[in-house]
């Protein structure tokens, strides 16, 4: 490459800031057994995370491991700068470098704006100096430079790195078994005995009556029964939801309608508006979604235009009404972690058209391509600035642009400021069942509900101005969060690199 000195240089001084405030230290060398391994390379490159070309996606790397892990990966696609206070259209090469060079060596993604580790590219000049939150991470793991340690020989990396083994476990769909209701308590109709009456011009012959006398004779009296068994509860019908004021389960444009879940119903709305006739039962359409479920947590259309449910544990992918061979599949086989109940909202989102998942604080990105979540993900919730935690649904609009929904209310997503374009929630039955408005109806700007965490126990309170309370905007966007990033085993302090 051309710029190679200056590329040389950049990676040195990326290198350097993050020695400057820990006790690594750094070599250039001529190997291919170096720790951290850099590469330039344009789209698909061999490591299943292929670049997107200029913009987007600038880099990524691998957290420490053998293999690539450790490895650094440049688009070359993109413009790079590598001179200190160069601007305009092309990218800061050494702010991507020592963002890139933090997860080399075991860091995460940050939430603190000013911090390297913030996930978000910003042009600002790299000072030698860590900003306080890369400062104390990458202490955490490796020590304070004039911090003493005792004698400690960094271990040397293997020649051959270890062979592992992959098993492959095929989880078979139990087939569904419909047992006929027993009805043991109650009686069938009795059989009509001989002879049948089915002539209904005959006439039934009269026969002299007769009256028999028999002696009463006196017989004890029998117990009086006191107890009856209480009678069985029946099973309540399944109300309706109110079209006019319920939440929103799930959301999601289907084959260019809109559906809305709520419970086992849904909403279905076209060009012309409501469906009349809904909401119907959700499996009226997908028949062959699990016969018990509650509700559906989250639902998408992918790129191949199948449809993907979360319900639970577990995600049904559907071609048109059809459930795809091999499915239900658990979300484990997207990448998503065993401790993981459920799926909040999935959604395309509009700026990359790439598939988001969220559940809690966090959030994940599907790669449609591999049918996992990408390597350095999850990432918290507070990236997505104005929304909160636990959100009920999101979806992208036919106007590209993204909804997150909470509670009664929804706000419409700025993808260039990664922020709410309002405040506030607007009520979601206005927009999107284009329900009137009522006489009585409180303001929709003074309907708007304050998620607040408390920093000792993490525990999530809402007040609501419903209450008395006054807010300002400054207590309206007030959100405290704890990140804490851990790392279980001691990475050697003395790392190798070189460039290919």
């Amino acid at each position: 490459m051309e710029d190679a000195p200056q590329i040389r240089r950049a990676l040195t001084e990326a290198l350097s800031v993050w020695a400057h405030s820990s006790k690594l230290t750094f070599r250039e060398v001529r190997s291919d057994q170096a720790d951290i391994q850099v590469l330039f390379a344009r789209g698909d490159h061999g490591d299943g995370y292929k670049f997107d070309g200029p913009g987007m996606v600038l880099a990524h790397a691998f957290y420490p491991g053998v293999g690539r892990g450790g490895d650094a990966h440049f688009d070359a696609d993109e413009k790079w700068h590598f001179t200190r206070g160069e601007r305009g259209d092309s990218t800061n090469f050494l702010g991507v470098a020592v963002h890139e060079f933090g997860h080399s060596l075991g860091l995460g993604h940050s939430s603190d704006q000013n911090a390297i580790m913030y996930p978000w590219y910003h042009d600002n000049e790299v000072d030698i100096n860590l900003p306080a939150d890369d400062r104390n991470a990458i202490q955490q793991l490796y020590g304070s430079k004039d911090k003493t340690w005792g004698p400690f020989k960094p271990p040397t990396r293997p020649k051959t790195p270890p062979t592992t083994t992959t098993t492959t476990t095929t989880t078979t769909r139990r087939p569904l078994v419909y047992y006929p209701q027993n009805r043991h308590n109650e009686p069938y109709d009795p059989r009509r005995r001989y002879p049948y009456n089915n002539n209904p011009h005959q006439r039934d012959r009269k026969l002299p009556t007769t009256t028999t006398y028999r002696p009463r004779t006196d017989s004890p009296p029998h117990p009086t029964r006191t107890w009856y068994p209480p009678p069985q509860p029946t099973k309540p019908k399944k109300l309706k939801p109110d079209t006019c004021h319920t939440t929103y389960d799930a959301i999601s444009i289907i084959r260019r309608e809109i559906f809305i879940f709520r419970g086992q119903f849904l909403w279905r709305i076209g060009d012309h508006g409501l469906y009349p006739g809904y909401p119907t039962y959700t499996h009226r359409l997908w028949a062959e979604l699990p016969k018990n479920f509650s509700k559906v947590d989250a639902v998408y259309e992918n790129k191949d235009r199948k449809i993907v449910f979360f319900i639970g544990r577990y995600y049904y992918v559907f071609d048109s009404v059809t459930l795809v061979s091999g499915y239900p599949q658990p979300l484990t086989s997207l990448g998503l972690p065993q401790s993981l109940t459920h799926i909040d909202a999935a959604f395309v989102w509009g700026y990359n058209n790439r598939t988001y998942l969220t559940s809690g604080t966090l959030y994940w990105r599907l790669d449609e391509d591999t049918g996992r979540v990408e390597l350095d993900y999850p990432r918290d919730m507070s990236i997505w600035r104005g929304i909160g935690y636990n959100i009920d649904a999101a979806f992208k609009y036919t106007n590209g642009k993204t909804y997150f929904f909470k509670g009664y209310g929804y706000w419409e997503f700025n993808d260039d400021l990664m922020e709410v374009a309002h405040p506030r929630p607007k009520l979601s039955a206005r927009k999107w069942m284009h329900c009137p408005r009522l006489v009585n109806e409180v303001d929709e700007e003074q309907t708007w509900t304050a998620p607040l965490i408390s920093e000792r126990n993490e525990t999530m309170v809402y007040y609501s101005p419903s209450s008395g309370a006054s807010w300002n905007y400054a207590q309206r966007r007030m959100v405290f969060w704890i990140s804490l990033f851990l790392i279980s085993h001691r990475l050697w302090t003395n790392i190798s690199w070189t460039t290919v």
